[in-house]
C-alpha cells in the first residue's frame, strides 16, 4: 500500500497589524496607566490630608474639652470647699433619757 497524505486544512492567514501602529498603542497604554497612577496617587493624597485635618480638629477639639471639664471640676472642688469651710458645725446629741429611765426601773 502506498502511503497516502492526509489531506490538511488550510488555515486561514492572519494579517499581523503594522509594527508601528502595535508600538504606538502600547505607549498610549503605558501613559494611561501612568496617568490613572497619578490620579491614584493624588487622591490618595487628597485623601490623607482631609484625615489629617479631621484628625488635627478633633485633637483640638478634645484638648478643649479636657481644658472646659478641668476648669469645671475646680470651680465645683473650689464651691465645695466653700460650702464645707461656711456649714455650722452640727450639735452633739444629748443621750436618749428613756434608756436611763428603763435600766433604772430593772
Amino acid at each position: 500500500m502506498a502511503n497516502r497524505r492526509r489531506p490538511t486544512v488550510r488555515r486561514p492567514t492572519v494579517q499581523l497589524p503594522d509594527p508601528t501602529s502595535v508600538t504606538q498603542t502600547a505607549i498610549d497604554a503605558g501613559v494611561r496607566a501612568i496617568d490613572m497612577t497619578a490620579a491614584v496617587a493624588r487622591g490618595l493624597a487628597r485623601g490623607a490630608m482631609a484625615a489629617a485635618r479631621a484628625m488635627s480638629e478633633s485633637a483640638v477639639q478634645a484638648s478643649d474639652e479636657t481644658a472646659r471639664a478641668t476648669t469645671e471640676v475646680a470651680r465645683e472642688t473650689a464651691a465645695r470647699t466653700k460650702r464645707a469651710t461656711t456649714r455650722p458645725t452640727t450639735r452633739r446629741r444629748a443621750p436618749s433619757r428613756t434608756r436611763s429611765r428603763r435600766r433604772r426601773a430593772a
